[in-house]
């Protein structure tokens, strides 16, 4: 029997001091190796994973990479991990098959093509392009992840015809990653996000060719993913009551679509999970809303809005049915600019590699997701705990929460105004300071 389990070469290492080599400073890396460890009756093997990480990144309970804001790569890091676990077992499976007892000399280089595969003899017969698109073939993703891997393996084909190259897997390197940004930046003319996705999918499939044996090195370290927080808007409990009361008995269709959206607005559910919502799903005599979220797997409980329950006996105790998001969205539009929601807004983006600002109206940008960041913020403002909200939102960091928090500078100051750091204290009464100064005589 064989047990795999993975360890830090260092996993208390710190930056050390800069050394000197051939007369030019050599920065020093805070990055470790993971080894693989393999128990076998009482014999170990190690062997480098060909993965580095920092030790802060790093759970040593769970073994594998911590799910943090800050190591944006977690996922693919533990999916390689598993990987590795898999292979390295069915390699000790094979092994024990074909000899009566473990030979650990023959096994740790049997383990060492498993996990390690040398590149194809002939690399070049199976390009990036086509192993990308194998990867999204044969991937068990959600559809919407599959639509981000498939829009990234588009852009990468334009992006070989419009420098009339065919990308090698020794073609993705730091000068790939410089010309591919400017690619986007300059001809696609796409948003800061929408180019960062594009290189974390590249990674994706990066580290698919690695397990495949197409190429047996690590992408630089410089090779980053890159996002920032999107410019985007909540409505306010005034808001939303507009358009809770919106009289649109006349227009059957956006009325269902109407309560849909007022019932994300107060479960603060992703539309994948709201569109789902079935009356099962409300329980305890109809006080909570129980769910496991679509996206991370995990159950929350929501309390249940009296504006829920005003719609659960509109419909006579079922829900409103869900449409397409697309469709959903063009909806809210027209309810929202019904409503009045006319205000003016300054949506700044980072697009093309500019920064640029333009002007809407409120309702103009108004969609499903919508629903999930007035909850949030409403909550917040209304003194909610953060922890609460989040348990209910499902984020698991304070800094991806906060992103969902939509208020200004005069709404935060507002929100803590009453604080008791920001109030003078009270005189102490006078019967109190003579009694201490009984006591104190005394």
């Amino acid at each position: 029997m064989a047990t795999v389990t993975f360890i830090l070469k260092n996993p208390n290492t710190k930056k050390e001091k800069k050394e000197k080599t051939d007369d030019k400073e050599k920065k020093p890396t805070a990055e470790t190796i993971i080894f693989l460890y393999m128990y076998v009756d009482q014999k170990r093997i190690v062997l480098s994973t060909g993965k580095k990480i920092h030790p802060k990144n790093w759970n040593p309970i769970e073994h594998r990479a911590r799910q943090t804001e800050r190591y944006k790569n977690f996922r693919e890091t533990n999916e390689r991990l598993t990987d590795i676990e898999e292979k390295a077992l069915a390699c000790y499976d094979k092994h024990m098959i074909s000899n009566s007892a473990p030979n650990i000399p023959l096994l740790r280089l049997e383990l060492e093509e498993a996990i390690r595969p040398k590149p194809k003899e002939n690399p070049e017969a199976v390009t990036f392009y086509q192993a990308s698109d194998q990867y999204i073939k044969t991937v068990n993703r959600k559809p919407w992840t599959i639509k981000h891997y498939k829009t990234t393996l588009t852009a990468l084909d334009e992006y070989q015809k419009n420098k009339g190259l065919v990308l090698r897997f020794t073609d993705i390197n730091m000068d790939f990653y410089e010309s591919f940004i400017k690619f986007c930046n300059e001809v696609k003319v796409l948003s800061f996000n929408t180019s960062g996705t594009h290189i974390k999918n590249i990674k994706i499939f990066h580290n698919y060719a690695m397990r495949k044996g197409y190429i047996d090195r690590d992408l630089p370290r410089d090779f980053k993913v890159f996002a920032e927080t999107a410019d985007t808007i909540y409505l306010n409990e005034q808001e939303l009551q507009t358009i809770y009361n919106l009289d649109l008995s006349g227009n059957k269709k956006l009325e269902r679509q109407r309560d849909l959206f007022i019932i994300g607005c107060y479960t603060g559910l992703r539309f994948g999970d709201l569109s789902k919502l079935k009356m099962e799903n409300i329980i305890k005599s109809g006080t909570r809303i129980r769910v496991k979220t679509e996206k991370t797997g995990e159950t929350v409980e929501i309390p249940v809005h009296w504006t829920i329950n005003e719609i659960l006996e509109k419909y006579e105790g079922s829900l409103p049915p869900a449409i397409s998001d697309q469709k959903m969205n063009d909806y809210l539009k027209d309810i929202a600019e019904e409503a009045g929601l006319d205000e003016s807004v300054i949506k700044t983006q980072n697009k093309g590699g500019k920064r640029t600002e333009s002007k809407f109206f409120k309702y103009q940008l108004v969609t499903v997701h919508t629903a999930r960041r007035s909850f949030a913020t409403n909550a917040y403002l209304a003194g909610v705990p953060s922890i609460s909200i989040s348990k209910i939102t499902g984020h698991r960091s304070e800094k991806s929460f906060l992103k969902y928090i939509k208020i200004s500078q005069e709404q935060n100051a507002d929100l803590i105004a009453a604080h008791p750091f920001f109030v003078k204290p009270l005189p102490k009464p006078e019967n109190n300071k003579q009694e201490q100064e009984q006591t104190e005589n005394a």
